[in-house]
């Protein structure tokens, strides 16, 4: 089997830091059910293609309103479903370091129910908060994963996602 990656993109959402050269993306619609079901479908394609997909990447935008962390958290599980059948596969929730305090928690939350649903298998889940640098592309600002990596700050994009 290839083994592919695929970023999933929130409406308003920026593209992740780190995260150069994918062409499978999906998103760019209302956050919801259209979007899960077209993120489904291509998940589908890759299957039947005989793809894996090693890496998953959730663009979450600052969005925080009505069902929403419900239509985030159905989504990010299809994505976690994708990269547990992958040797070493990768979940990464990313979001802009400037979100709220209320949607921090609350992907910080849905990061550790991931982590907590990912247990037996050898997926791993990130969290991501990234901010823009200057004209350059986006730095991760601090990376929380279940191994208990603390902040990564103000590293370049490239060194602080290959660590």
């Amino acid at each position: 089997m290839n083994a592919t990656a695929v970023v999933v993109m929130e409406p308003g959402s920026e593209w992740p830091t780190g995260i150069e050269g994918l062409t499978n993306v999906v998103g760019l619609g209302s956050l919801g059910e259209d979007l899960l079901l077209r993120t489904r479908a291509k998940l589908d394609v890759f299957q039947r293609r005989e793809f894996t997909v090693s890496l998953a990447v959730l663009a979450c935008s600052t969005a925080t309103c009505g069902d929403l962390f419900g239509s985030r958290a159905t989504l990010a599980r299809a994505l976690l479903g994708a990269v547990t059948g992958t040797a070493s596969g990768r979940l990464i929730l990313s979001a802009r370091n400037t979100i709220s305090r209320p949607l921090r928690r609350e992907l910080v939350t849905l990061a550790a129910r991931l982590v907590d649903e990912s247990r037996g298998t050898t997926a791993t889940v990130a969290l991501w908060f990234t901010e823009p640098a200057h004209g350059a592309a986006p730095r991760l600002v601090a990376a929380y994963s279940p191994e208990g990596v603390g902040a990564a700050r103000r590293r370049p994009a490239t060194r602080a996602a290959s660590r």
